[in-house]
């Protein structure tokens, strides 16, 4: 793997938009512009991409383990199978970018903008969410155990059949959100609002989830303990209107 310096990326910047698996791990690019570069399966581990614009670039297969994307604009761009493990992804922008099946374990997309964003079967396990903007962010059947998006928006996303594990959604807009067949077992949805949302056939045993709104929630074969039979009594059946 060739190792490229930033002075020899951005020379290379100026007459290709080729810097596939190339060895760039811990080089400093904050505050570069190199829209639309493909770096699939380059090593990008440590590196520093903040306060920058990659809008439309490619990082498919690509290693960004501890890497600092925070304050970038990332839109568009392509992580398909990368591995961004501890990752801070703060403040960033990845509008309808795609994350599919993507290792994001750790990461931090803590007051960054994920709507319309693809993270389908990508594994965010304990990834920190809080304060996201992920509007009609796809992430069916991704693995997010123990994941802590509080605050956060995710109205109209898809969520079906993830695994939730743990997840705390503490305050969370779920409006008309997706979480159909999804695993919630002992998560936080304290305060939490999901007016409109899909929860037919999700495990919600052990849950927490007062003062929630399920105003036009679809309820129909939840499994869920006795501590919830009240509330979804409270609600039952309003979703088919």
């Amino acid at each position: 793997m060739e190792r490229l310096s930033k002075n020899d990326l951005l020379m290379l910047s100026s007459s290709s938009s080729d810097a596939s698996g190339r060895d760039l791990s811990g080089v400093n690019l904050r505050g570069a512009e190199l829209l639309g570069m493909c770096f699939d399966g380059s090593n990008l581990a440590g590196a520093d991409l903040s306060s920058a614009n990659f809008s439309g670039s490619t990082f498919r297969n690509a290693d960004l383990t501890g890497c600092n994307l925070g304050s970038s604009n990332f839109a568009g761009c392509s992580f398909t199978k990368a591995r961004l493990v501890k990752a801070d992804l703060t403040y960033s922008t990845f509008e309808a970018a795609d994350f599919t099946e993507a290792l994001l374990t750790e990461a931090n997309f803590t007051n960054s903008r994920i709507s319309s964003a693809i993270l389908e079967r990508a594994d965010l396990s304990h990834a920190n969410l809080q304060m996201v903007d992920g509007i009609m962010a796809r992430f069916r059947g991704a693995i997010m155990t123990k994941i802590h998006a509080r605050g956060a928006s995710f109205i109209g996303a898809v969520f079906s059949g993830c695994d939730l594990r743990g997840a705390n959604f503490h305050g969370t807009d779920l409006s008309t959100a997706d979480l159909s067949s999804a695993d919630l077992r002992e998560a936080d949805i304290l305060d939490a609002t999901l007016i409109a949302a899909d929860l037919r056939n999700a495990d919600l045993r052990r849950v927490r989830m007062k003062r929630t709104d399920l105003t036009r929630a679809k309820l129909e074969q939840m499994q869920y303990d006795d501590e919830l039979r009240e509330l979804v009594r409270r609600y039952e059946g309003k979703g088919r209107n």
